[in-house]
């Protein structure tokens, strides 16, 4: 009677371990589910947020450019901040093309450009915020950022055809 009470508690135990081990991989695999659905929702968005460009018709690099670079220099001009922009590599803006490049997208070309302002006499940092808001909304990439003793200076990518 002892034997067979033990043999039925060591499997019972043994059944419990295994139930055990089922009941863990399912909550991983659960997990993993969740995860997996997080990111098709993620991706869902952005998709969504793609469909509404792809209809409209790219805008060119170099009016891009010339808008980029008086938006820039309006604001710099409005907070009397001395500021320099060119694209990266050219000597003069004259030839700016030359400097196209294709991008990861397709059909899409790409520009860097460096924008440096001076800020050791500016009190505050509006003329940032002035900046963001007027760039936030544009197909460009902010790739740098830095302050060095008093000049900003900010490297970009901007999109275009």
């Amino acid at each position: 009677m002892k034997r067979i009470i033990l043999i039925f508690v060591v499997t019972l135990l043994a059944l419990m371990v295994l139930l055990w081990n089922l009941a863990s991989e399912i909550n991983t695999i659960n997990r993993g589910i969740k995860n997996a659905v997080n990111e098709i929702s993620q991706i869902k968005k952005e998709q969504a947020t793609l469909v509404k460009y792809k209809s409209e018709k790219p805008l060119s690099l170099e009016k891009f450019y010339l808008d980029v670079f008086n938006d820039i220099k309006e604001v710099s001009f409005y907070y009397r901040a001395p500021c320099e922009v060119k694209v990266i590599g050219a000597k003069d803006l004259v030839n700016i093309r030359n400097f196209f490049k294709e991008s990861q997208y397709k059909g899409i070309k790409q520009v860097d450009l460096f924008c440096s302002f001076d800020l050791r006499k500016q009190r505050n940092a509006y003329l940032l915020d002035a900046l963001y808001k007027i760039l936030e909304s544009k197909p460009l990439d902010v790739l740098d950022v830095s302050i060095e003793k008093g000049i900003l200076t900010i490297t970009m990518r901007l999109y275009g055809a």
